[in-house]
């Protein structure tokens, strides 16, 4: 996963959310260090929970525009995908001169992006006050993360799903999503680095965060993924709000930020992986390691 291509294409203009949400879906599986990005339709059809129809023309859209260009490395195999994330709704179609070029911040070779590596998430300096606000919401915490999606082509995939011909005529005014619409689409879209920002802010006595591998990435998308689904959040500003009470709580428990004396004068802190995990998790909100 690329965190810098995500947040770019979080800041891009595209002109259709269809296709933003596509374009953001291939930033999300491009390989850093290869800067390989190959997944199939049904795996964005399932990520974006659009149904491949759909797909297809986000796909045709986004290559029109100059956001992608598609290569074919070997026959009937998947597609890999170059993105351009400086292009525009008008910029010139793809084979342009200056897509894939050092112009567009990526390397001379196959035009793929050079990203240097990422260490720690930075929060902003709020003098690490500690967040007073108790945790009084809970959240399904069970081994079944993944939100099931249902067939493209069944009753209830039809349902959810935004008018096609909407989605891609930009003269005329677009279906407002429903609530339950708009939690799923807010919650396919894990803000991995925010949530580590606040971690670090609220949180600055715990181990810091230096690598967010795939696994790690996979559970917290999974706690995110649940939290937004069953509170029906309609925006990001909520979850994220979740989390911050949720750490403020943490702080004010001697056991979790290592105060607590443990064998022969050791202490023990737990990071960021451990907090997520769901027994953990629960716990936690349950009030299983604050002492009254």
């Amino acid at each position: 996963m690329s965190w810098q291509d995500s947040d770019a294409v979080r800041k891009l203009f595209v002109g259709n959310s269809a296709a933003k949400s596509v374009l953001r879906c291939l930033a999300d599986f491009k390989n850093e260090k290869t800067g390989k990005c190959n997944p199939s339709t049904d795996t964005i059809a399932k990520e974006t929970e659009l149904n491949r129809k759909t797909v297809y023309k986000a796909i045709t859209y986004l290559e029109e525009k100059g956001f992608i260009r598609r290569e074919r490395v070997v026959l009937n195999s998947s597609n890999n995908y170059v993105l351009n994330l400086t292009a525009s709704p008008d910029s010139p179609k793809n084979g342009s001169t200056v897509f894939g070029s050092t112009k567009c911040g990526t390397s001379p070779k196959n035009g793929l992006s050079v990203v240097p590596n990422m260490g720690r998430v930075v929060g902003p300096n709020t003098g690490h006050e500690p967040v007073n606000e108790p945790v009084i919401e809970t959240i399904n915490t069970s081994n079944d993360v993944y939100v099931r999606r249902a067939d493209p082509g069944s009753p209830d995939a039809q349902k959810n799903a935004v008018n096609e011909g909407e989605k891609f005529n930009l003269t005329e005014p677009k279906e407002e999503l429903t609530p339950k619409q708009r939690s799923a689409q807010i919650g396919s879209h894990c803000p991995h680095e925010k949530i580590i920002a606040l971690y670090h802010e609220c949180l600055p006595m715990l181990p810091t965060v230096r690598i967010w591998s795939e696994d790690r990435r996979k559970m917290l998308a999974a706690r995110w993924r649940t939290l937004v689904n069953d509170k029906g959040y309609q925006s990001e500003e909520e979850g994220l709000g979740w989390f911050k009470r949720l750490f403020g709580y943490i702080r004010r428990s001697r056991f979790l930020t290592g105060e607590t004396p443990q064998k022969e004068g050791h202490t023990w802190r737990p990071d960021l992986e451990w907090i997520i995990k769901p027994k953990n998790l629960t716990k936690i909100i349950e009030g299983k390691y604050h002492v009254q």
